[in-house]
């Protein structure tokens, strides 16, 4: 779970709450995983998600309620979520067909809030009885509203997760991810040496159907932006066999004891928990 200015990105996986330790994040290669966003504010906010480098909502945006949270749970294509997100094992077979990006493992999340409405003071004088009056009112001054191509969540279909939460995307030109390459025209592709043990990417997984319909946003305050990392190995190096949940349980190396998740040291021996 990383929090940042009133937002929350969650990855789950199996129905639970995974791990995170200075923006890594553990699960087995093949595993599917959908992200959780939390809206803490009482303002709307407007959401762009790149995965490996790559728009992951189809040239949309999530706009999530104040005070509530969304799951997203897989590749949108137009006003669906098609497939969901899957987490394998870069080999040097794939690596060396479709290249190694440098966003390769990379959940980038951007959010920005709607700007709050701003306060006017207007100064109206009129006639009553041949005298002038002064008077002040104070009322909201309407922003400039973009009216684009918005969407909220429907329905679920083959899917067992249903939670019926809100959930609304807009269609956004303004949509871009930045990205590094190695050289000019590489197209963000780089020349390297077989990936590392615990270095996968993410590839459209099972099918779901999860439906989205049009809304609206007003103007938005400057994005902020919050990076989670995936990995496929414990600290160790040893490749894991099931999720490092919130709940997952630490063994400490030295004298075996085993601790909750969020201790950073063994209550035993005193050992640093990895």
């Amino acid at each position: 779970m990383v929090y940042k200015t009133n937002f929350v990105v969650v990855v789950k996986c199996n129905g639970k709450v995974l791990r995170e330790k200075d923006e890594f994040v553990t699960l087995p290669f093949g595993s599917e995983y959908s992200l959780l966003l939390k809206n803490l504010e009482s303002r709307r906010s407007n959401v762009n998600i790149s995965i490996d480098g790559q728009d992951v909502l189809d040239g949309a945006s999530i706009i999530i309620e104040p005070n509530s949270k969304t799951e997203i749970k897989g590749f949108l294509k137009g006003s669906n979520a098609k497939n969901k997100f899957k987490f394998i094992n870069k080999t040097k077979e794939i690596q060396d067909h479709r290249g190694d990006k440098i966003d390769d493992g990379i959940i980038r999340v951007e959010f920005a809030f709607e700007k709050k409405p701003i306060i006017s003071q207007k100064h109206i004088i009129h006639e009553e009885h041949h005298h002038h009056h002064d008077h002040t009112i104070w009322g909201w001054q309407k922003p400039w509203w973009d009216y684009r191509n918005f969407t909220f969540t429907n329905n679920d279909n083959n899917d067992n997760n249903k939670s019926g939460d809100v959930q609304t995307f807009y269609s956004s030109s303004d949509c871009q991810v930045r990205s590094c390459s190695s050289s000019p025209g590489s197209d963000d592709v780089l020349s390297c040496s077989a990936p590392q043990e615990d270095e996968g990417i993410t590839v459209k997984g099972s099918e779901i159907n999860q439906c989205f319909q049009n809304t609206w946003i007003g103007e938005l305050d400057p994005s902020d932006i919050i990076i989670l990392r995936l990995k496929g190995t414990s600290s160790s190096g040893k490749k894991v066999d099931k999720p490092i949940t919130v709940k997952t349980k630490l063994t400490c190396s030295t004298c075996g004891k085993k601790s909750k998740s969020g201790v950073k040291f063994c209550s035993n021996c005193g050992t640093f928990l990895e």
